[in-house]
């Protein structure tokens, strides 16, 4: 019976189940989390114990807690692995969908096909197990799952306890109850493959230090990183969010607790402390994949995003299949020379991508819960409707924010993952009628050209296909330096070039952690004097 329900849904998903099961084979599991890095921002382990000095405790777990207790998954392999056995979407029969010239029915069908393998890939051994909570990963008996390590030393937005869930945007949806808007919060978790976190061992090392990458870094072929995100909605304001898993969590406002930026990280825990009995509920509301693909001519990687479904899906058995494919992509449709993002290529609903497939109808469900306002509504995809998540800013796409993946430099600074984080021309504008340096970003926010660089110049920079393992490029055609001549300021002043980290935005993120604490433990900053400089992170 079991198989058959599987079956079933996989059916409905588009996919084979024979060509799942060679996935999911069952092996004796390997413990890989080894206690080498701390698991959760304030984790007592005696070796980190400095680094949360002085704060207010609120993300331990007291005597009176008795639930899970979240470990980092941080025995990396010290040997590529390559598990193309196990990884169905490498056929041939795939090939086509990169293809500029295939149909967009036929690219459709192969999206779905393909982003459906990769999603039960990363399910397969992390969920429904009896003594297991979901996407524990420690032991999983189908194959390792490993975490990226160091994203703790962020008193706002490190590892919470009970799941490793880390704070990531503050997202205001339009809804249809109440006021017709609602502030809430994302957590995530993303999970490795061996061959995803070979890379990572190469930058965290065994015996609990971190190697800062000097030159680019490429994650092999066949690396798979999966991400669930969880929202902190009610269901009377995003009704989607109905029947979809559910944890408890260790979290802080689920409306964005905000502090100054002057704040020290002392002052941080105690303006926004955790709290597992008030606020405590979060829902599954987008999950990410993303692919080491070489297919991908342009970038290499194939990035994907389901969505909550839980509605439309609530007679489905198992609730982490109660999710749509909302898109696959693996290009950023890239405007020729002077052209704008915001309306290239034109009517993408009736024409399609090159290089990307939106599953329209699953759009327009999560749209159908939102209020009057357009582009905070669940579905409101990117820039031109390229594919974003409901967690996601409006104004970019999936692959434009992380292709800026790099390592901080001397000043812990990196590329804005969009050009609205910075003081630089905007991306994603269209043009106020009459004029040509003035316009609005899809928020409806006003933008003017900055320093000398058109709109169309950053569109350029911010929507240009990234290969992997390449330096992002931050200048425009003439040479100009969007951020600022002396940028990046690494420790080799020969390093001219953003040093890529391969679209990994959370070990870049991760590294600025690290490299902030051994400032702070180097020049013995005493604990009520440290701050930590924010990074910049998803918002909407």
């Amino acid at each position: 019976m079991k198989r058959l329900i599987q079956a079933s849904i996989l059916s409905l998903a588009g996919i084979s189940s024979l060509s799942v099961a060679a996935t999911n084979t069952p092996q004796k599991p390997v413990n890989t989390c080894s206690g080498t890095y701390p698991s959760y921002w304030q984790d007592i382990a005696p070796k980190f114990a400095d680094m949360w000095k002085g704060q207010d405790i609120s993300n331990a777990p007291s005597g009176a807690y008795t639930g899970p207790i979240f470990k980092l998954s941080d025995d990396y392999p010290r040997q590529p692995v390559d598990d193309k056995a196990n990884q169905p979407w490498r056929a041939a029969k795939f090939d086509a969908m990169f293809d500029p010239a295939t149909s967009q029915d036929k690219k459709a069908k192969l999206a779905k096909e393909y982003a459906w393998l990769v999603y039960n890939y990363a399910l397969a051994g992390n969920i429904n197990r009896l003594t297991q909570t979901d996407f524990d990963v420690c032991e999983n008996p189908v194959r390792p799952w490993y975490h990226i390590a160091f994203q703790t030393y962020d008193p706002l937005s490190g590892r919470e306890f009970i799941h490793g869930l880390t704070r990531e945007a503050p997202v205001t949806f339009s809804i249809k109850s109440g006021t017709g808007s609602a502030a809430t919060t994302m957590w995530a978790v993303a999970i490795y493959n061996s061959t995803a976190a070979y890379t990572l061992g190469k930058v965290w090392q065994k015996d609990g230090t971190a190697k800062v990458p000097t030159a680019n870094i490429r994650f092999d072929e066949g690396a798979v990183i999966a991400k669930p995100l969880f929202n902190t909605a009610t269901l009377d304001q995003l009704p989607v969010l109905a029947n979809m898993p559910m944890w408890n969590a260790n979290i802080s406002d689920p409306t964005f607790c905000a502090t100054p930026d002057t704040a020290t990280m002392v002052e941080q825990s105690q303006m926004c402390p955790r709290n597992y009995a008030k606020w405590n509920d979060v829902r599954l509301m987008q999950f990410d994949i993303s692919v080491s693909d070489k297919r991908a001519k342009g970038t290499g990687w194939v990035y994907g995003t389901f969505v909550a479904d839980g509605r439309r899906k609530a007679n489905v058995k198992d609730q982490w299949q109660r999710v749509s494919l909302l898109g696959l992509m693996w290009g950023n449709d890239t405007p020729p020379a002077g052209q704008l993002a915001y309306n290239y290529p034109a009517d993408p609903r009736k024409n399609g991508f090159k290089e990307e497939v939106i599953f329209w109808d699953v759009a327009d469900e999560l749209n159908s819960f939102g209020g009057t306002g357009m582009v905070q509504r669940m579905g409101h995809l990117g820039s031109n409707h390229r594919l974003n998540g409901p967690a996601d800013n409006a104004n970019s796409s999936c692959m434009s924010c992380h292709g800026s993946a790099s390592v901080p430099d001397s000043t812990f600074t990196t590329p804005p993952l969009l050009a609205q984080f910075s003081g630089m021309t905007k991306q994603s504008v269209a043009l106020i009628n009459g004029l040509k340096t003035r316009g609005l970003d899809r928020s409806g926010a006003v933008a003017t050209e900055n320093n000398g660089v058109t709109f169309s110049e950053m569109d350029a920079i911010y929507f240009a296909n990234v290969m992997a393992g390449t330096s992002f490029n931050m200048t425009t055609p003439s040479g100009k330096n969007v951020m600022g001549d002396g940028v990046p300021a690494y420790p080799d002043p020969n390093q001219k070039n953003w040093i890529s980290l391969d679209y990994s935005l959370q070990l870049s993120m991760s590294l600025k952690q690290w490299m902030q604490w051994q400032k702070d433990s180097i020049a013995q900053t005493p604990a009520e004097n440290r701050k930590f400089v924010k990074a910049l992170r998803r918002a909407q």
